[in-house]
């Protein structure tokens, strides 16, 4: 009998009407109070620590298993060749709507008297705070950044949280396990995966507060917005929610033309993964609920699921590149410089680069890399941050779904189709299940 009342208990838990109702509760309340209870957002903060601390050894396990099982049966050069240009034109496609809606619909232009005086206030209290940063510093953050893809002490690496360095070491650590003897490799690899497993269980523990922990951040970052910005900005966070819903429509349709099945079947496989990313506002924190979306929901092969989303997640932001692309043109507007076809194409080419670099830095670091694309335009770095920072409670959610989405799509296309015998999504009604 309790094992019966414990599962009613889980799928009420994770029925999805639970979880927005989780989601939209914590809004409410963060809109109506402005943040007067702050254990709430502790709380939220120490259940995104709970969903993080498990990402780096799920990252590290899935990457070494998975090129692990690929070097063993000969396939990983195919396999990688394909994932870069997989990546490489998921981020053009995303950085080419970014500019295509900035130039089509002007959103820094044409605004009114009192947003303008909103904005004005805005960057005169935060440079008079000091929160600028400064734009050759960011420039050294990308050189930073490259040289530390390759870590010289991994436990250093490991105490930091460097997810990049990790992930190379990782990829390297992987591609050597699947090169030794055949017999030492299998048995390597086999507690590897025991590994990978108990992190999947704590996270499948963790899911069952999701509805409250969703309910905590959704109260932390709603009640962090000041309405008054957002009035001022509505036409550039309306254009980025309209990109990213359609950018999110597309990889949809992608992932159903690959996988086959009903389309309402394949949404549903995936739908706990765009809440959780929604929610958390965590690229990172999905990861565990996608792996299982597109293993078990979708039925596509374990190895190039846990060899691609994780390098994805970490390597493949399409949402940041389309965030950069229309922050820039917003900004191009809001100055009056006219941008000619050679420097819009800069625009793409630049906001490709800059989300690659955002990836591997942290807070507002992660912003400050559009200096990439804002530096050789000549349009002020600080102003852009200034401006970008006040609006990334609203916006960062629903870009961390296009970057999560968007490598599931990648994942898809490089998996290809389920192989015969196995059971496609035909139907979307069933239960939600823990990770």
């Amino acid at each position: 009998m309790a094992e019966v009342l414990k599962g009613r208990l889980g799928r009420l838990l994770l029925h999805p009407l639970a979880i927005f109702s989780g989601l939209i509760a914590g809004g409410v309340l963060g809109w109506l109070d402005k943040g007067q209870m702050p254990v709430i957002g502790t709380l939220g903060d120490i259940y995104i620590r709970l969903l993080q601390m498990c990402v780096i050894p799920l990252l590290f396990t899935a990457v070494a298993t998975s090129l692990s099982r690929l070097f063993l049966d000969g396939a990983a050069n195919r396999y990688f060749t394909r994932l870069v240009l997989l990546i490489i034109g998921g981020l053009a496609v995303a950085g080419a709507l970014g500019v295509a809606l900035g130039y089509w619909g002007q959103p820094g232009g044409e605004l009114q008297l009192a947003a303008r005086e909103v904005i004005g206030k805005v960057i005169f209290t935060a440079e008079a705070a000091g929160t600028g940063v400064d734009p050759a510093h960011s420039q050294g953050v990308f050189a930073d950044l490259v040289v530390g893809m390759f870590p010289e002490n991994i436990f250093g690496a490991l105490t930091t949280g460097n997810k990049i360095a990790i992930l190379m070491f990782a990829v390297l650590f992987g591609v050597a396990l699947g090169s030794i003897a055949r017999e030492k490799s299998e048995r390597a690899t086999a507690l590897l995966e025991a590994f990978y497993d108990t992190f999947i269980k704590i996270i499948e523990w963790l899911m069952y507060v999701l509805p409250f922990g969703l309910f905590c951040l959704a109260y932390s970052q709603v009640s962090a917005v000041g309405l008054d910005v957002l009035f001022a900005m509505t036409k550039l966070v309306v254009f980025i929610y309209a990109g990213a819903i359609v950018l999110i429509a597309l990889y949809s349709v992608l992932i159903w033309w690959r996988v086959g099945g009903s389309y309402l079947a394949t949404l549903g496989a995936m739908r706990e993964t765009v809440v959780v990313a929604f929610g958390t506002s965590s690229s990172y924190a999905s990861i565990p609920s996608a792996l299982r979306g597109l293993k078990e929901g979708l039925r596509l092969d374990r190895r190039v699921v846990d060899l691609a989303l994780p390098l994805g997640i970490t390597l493949n932001p399409p949402g940041s590149t389309f965030h950069f692309a229309l922050a820039t043109l917003f900004l191009a507007n809001l100055y009056g410089l006219a941008l000619d076809p050679g420097q819009m194409v800069f625009v793409l080419f630049g906001a490709m680069l800059a989300g690659v670099a955002a990836t591997g830095a942290p807070g507002v670091a992660a912003l400050s890399m559009i200096s990439i694309i804002l530096v050789p335009l000549g349009l002020p770095v600080e102003v852009a941050i200034i401006l970008l920072v006040a609006i990334d409670p609203i916006v960062d959610p629903i870009l961390t779904v296009v970057n999560v989405q968007g490598n599931a799509a990648t994942t898809a296309l490089l998996a290809g189709k389920p192989e015969r015998g196995a059971d496609l999504p035909t139907t979307s009604t069933a239960p939600v299940r823990p990770l």
